[in-house]
């Protein structure tokens, strides 16, 4: 908790925008146990997402073009993630509320609610890596189509409006009071900020996409698994 604590500390304090590559990792906890590390390695260009090694497979967020690309090595394949139009419309009741529980020392912890079901508690540094925060929120929005088919093809009874309103409609509120350092979902999930390091050299090299692997569009995917 010490350590918890200190990092909470300095984010709160980290105000100015970080030059080069910026690299951030957070410990992911499932509800049924266990963790792994999830690391951001992000750029003026990039964001990219893997499990804390170089060699992982990983995620690659191109900021200019608007496209994501999720590398697998084993299957040597790159799955294309393009924007486009939200698949669902949003519910007649839909109620996406915020409450405060404490803004202090640079620091905002707040609860998260849809239709009146609790979906997340976040403690949150308003200015704390800003540009991490805008390509976190540049990625969660083309994001949005892609994840409206996967809801849409969810059975009526594993839907939930937490999902929805993350994923789909309101990805903003995750975001809305800076960058989560810690976040515990209603199913269970917990997140807490492990490092940061800032004004790191960019490598290149973790920032390109493997030459000869086959590419498939998520689109394609999701449309041959349609009815």
């Amino acid at each position: 908790m010490r350590g918890l604590a200190a990092l909470l500390l300095m984010a709160a304090t980290l105000a100015a925008r970080a030059e080069g590559m910026v690299e951030v990792s957070f410990m992911d906890q499932p509800p049924d146990g266990g963790g792994y590390v999830t690391r951001y390695l992000v750029t003026d260009r990039y964001l990219r997402m893997d499990y804390g090694q170089d060699r992982d497979d990983f995620l690659l967020f191109d900021r200019q073009a608007k496209l994501a690309y999720n590398v697998t090595h084993d299957q040597r394949t790159i799955l294309v993630i393009e924007p486009g139009p939200v698949a669902v419309a949003r519910p007649a009741q839909w109620e996406v509320k915020e409450d405060l529980l404490s803004d202090e020392r640079g620091r905002r912890t707040f609860d998260i609610t849809v239709n009146g079901q609790h979906c997340s508690r976040i403690t949150a540094s308003p200015t704390f890596l800003p540009e991490v925060v805008q390509a976190l929120a540049e990625f969660n929005a083309i994001m949005t189509a892609s994840q409206s088919v996967t809801y849409q093809a969810t059975p009526p009874e594993l839907r939930q409006p937490c999902d929805l309103a993350r994923f789909v409609f309101d990805h903003g509120a995750w975001l809305k009071n800076g960058l989560p350092l810690y976040e515990a979902d209603a199913d269970g999930s917990v997140r807490r900020l492990l490092s940061y390091e800032t004004g790191l050299p960019e490598r290149r090299l973790l920032f390109a996409l493997p030459n000869q692997y086959r590419t498939v569009r998520l689109k394609d995917l999701q449309g041959a698994a349609r009815p």
